[in-house]
C-alpha cells in the first residue's frame, strides 16, 4: 500500500510541476489565457471615416456563387477563364470561356494584355475540391487586374445547374 501512496504522491508532484511550467511558459510567451487582448476602441471616439475604412473589405479577388456567375456570363461583361488543364477544358467548359491552365499562367498572361485591367474576370476550375482558380485569381490580381472574381463552385456547379457549356472538337 505504501508503494501506491508513493506513486500517487510522485504523480501529483509531476502534475503540479508540469502545470506551473505550462502556466509560466504561456505567461512568458503571452499565449493562451495570458494573451494580450487588443485595445477596445470606443466607436464614439472614432470618426465615421475610420469606421468605414475598418469595415471595408480587403482588396483582392472576390468569391462569387452560381447566381452571380450566371448573371455575369449572361450580361457578357465578364471574361471567363477556365484554369483547368487543356484536356479537361476540351471535354467541356462554360460557354465563351477561354482556357489558361494555372501551370501556364506566366507564359500566357500576356494574352490578356488588351483586356482592361478594371473589367470583370471570372476564374473557375472543377469546383470546391480544386484550388487552381484561387491561385490563378491571386496571380491575376498581383498582375494588376483589379476586378477578379473566383467562381468557387466551378465547372461541377455550372453543369449541375444545366447552364450553357461548350466542347472542343476532338
Amino acid at each position: 500500500m505504501s508503494d501506491f501512496r508513493q506513486a500517487f504522491r510522485e504523480g501529483g508532484l509531476i502534475l503540479i510541476v508540469a502545470s506551473v511550467l505550462g502556466f509560466s511558459y504561456t505567461a512568458t510567451m503571452e499565449k493562451g489565457f495570458f494573451a494580450k487582448r487588443s485595445e477596445v476602441t470606443v466607436l464614439s471616439e472614432t470618426s465615421s471615416a475610420e469606421a468605414s475604412a475598418a469595415d471595408a473589405p480587403l482588396p483582392g479577388p472576390k468569391m462569387i456563387h452560381l447566381p452571380e456567375a450566371q448573371q455575369l456570363r449572361n450580361s457578357g461583361v465578364a471574361l471567363f477563364i477556365d484554369s483547368r488543364h487543356e484536356f479537361d477544358y476540351k471535354l467541356g467548359h462554360i460557354a465563351g470561356a477561354i482556357n489558361i491552365p494555372l501551370k501556364d499562367f506566366d507564359a500566357r498572361v500576356g494574352e490578356l494584355g488588351g483586356y482592361p485591367k478594371d473589367k470583370p474576370i471570372v476564374v473557375y476550375c472543377d469546383g470546391a475540391e480544386c484550388n487552381s482558380s484561387i491561385e490563378f485569381a491571386a496571380k491575376l490580381f498581383g498582375s494588376g487586374f483589379s476586378n477578379v472574381r473566383i467562381f468557387f463552385g466551378g465547372w461541377r456547379e455550372w453543369t449541375a445547374g444545366n447552364l450553357p457549356t461548350e466542347q472542343e472538337a476532338q
